[in-house]
């Protein structure tokens, strides 16, 4: 099956692998749904046999914008081949398969850097294609990551070694009794220091070679095998995932970031959280002086050595940049573990 949409191959397609869905036999109940995006299939149908900035050049270097919009392009292109002009897909399904979309291909690409990088860890190996600097941190078990992309409404203290997660359960529960809450909104994203208990699985060192539904599924469920197994000081990086920034969710990234920071670095005495936002739109927005904003936390303690809630508002500009983002980060800050 092709990255470019080919009516040939779609047509031998079975019907359980098509990227459309056709609900107007089978109504969903309380919805007029007559055609669903299959986004599973759509991803498995536009990546079956590589993983952007892991693959030719040619994809490595492909913008990022046109990268992330090939599956959902392809899909409805499926639509209007096998059902024409009765094909229509709501607006509201498209924004939300293409936010997915985004969020699973990044996670794949940081996904293989990471394992690129666990790999070098272990045993000193380093592939040379595609090319990518070898890192200069000297190699290390200890040094390895893992690359977790959190579900939906998950509250990410789940994460942490049950120690750490007590003390935030006890400072909610003190609040609770005052009427008040503390949630936590879940980052799309969070790279971690692996758990000693599992730096000898080489599930953290394979890179992932498609985004067929085997592969999906382990970029589901690799939180599962990390959750309540990392340290306050462990969770090095979360990366909130929009495909574009509207004025009236600028705010909702600083929040994720300042909750983070407030419970992992004033609560619990870990080193710096760092945040980012990853982006494929921001113009119009004021998101580059909004993302300069201070950590409440250093702020209300005076800190002297004050940083920002948001560390980076990022454009891709293509999956290789991305790729070499994450060793140049990680060569930085895995040389302090």
């Amino acid at each position: 099956m092709p990255f470019t949409f080919s009516q040939i191959e779609t047509k031998n397609l079975a019907k359980d692998d098509l990227c459309i869905e056709d609900r107007r036999n089978s109504p969903v109940r309380g919805r007029k749904t007559k055609f669903r995006l299959a986004q599973q299939n759509i991803l498995a149908y536009t990546f079956p046999d590589f993983i952007p900035g892991f693959a030719e050049h040619g994809i490595n270097a492909m913008p990022y914008r046109e990268l992330i919009d090939r599956p959902l392009d392809n899909a409805l292109q499926e639509g209007d081949l096998l059902y024409g002009v009765d094909f229509k897909v709501d607006s509201n399904a498209k924004s939300k398969v293409a936010g997915d979309v985004y969020e699973e291909i990044s996670s794949a690409v940081l996904w293989n850097a990471a394992a690129w990088w666990n790999r070098f860890m272990v045993d000193d190996s380093w592939l040379s294609k595609p090319k990518y600097a070898r890192p200069t941190v000297k190699p290390s078990p200890a040094r390895q990551v893992a690359i977790l992309r959190l579900p939906r409404s998950y509250d990410w203290v789940r994460l942490l070694e049950p120690s750490a997660r007590d003390e935030i359960n006890k400072l909610r529960k003190g609040l609770d009794e005052k009427g008040f809450g503390l949630p936590t909104s879940t980052p799309d994203l969070a790279v971690v220091v692996l758990p000693e208990e599992l730096r000898d699985d080489d599930l953290w060192r394979t890179p992932l070679p498609d985004l067929k539904k085997p592969s999906q599924a382990i970029l589901t469920k690799a939180h599962e095998y990390v959750e309540g197994r990392v340290s306050a000081g462990e969770i090095i990086l979360a990366i909130a995932f929009k495909t574009s920034l509207r004025s009236d969710r600028l705010y909702q990234p600083l929040y994720e970031a300042n909750v983070m920071q407030l419970l992992l670095e004033g609560h619990l005495g870990a080193p710096k959280v760092e945040f980012e936002v990853h982006t494929l739109e921001s113009a119009g927005t004021n998101a580059k002086v909004t993302y300069t904003a201070a950590s409440l936390y250093a702020v209300a303690k005076n800190d002297p050595d004050v940083h920002r809630a948001v560390r980076e508002l990022y454009h891709p500009t293509d999956a290789g940049d991305l790729v070499k983002r994450m060793f140049a980060f990680l060569n930085e800050r895995m040389a302090l573990v």
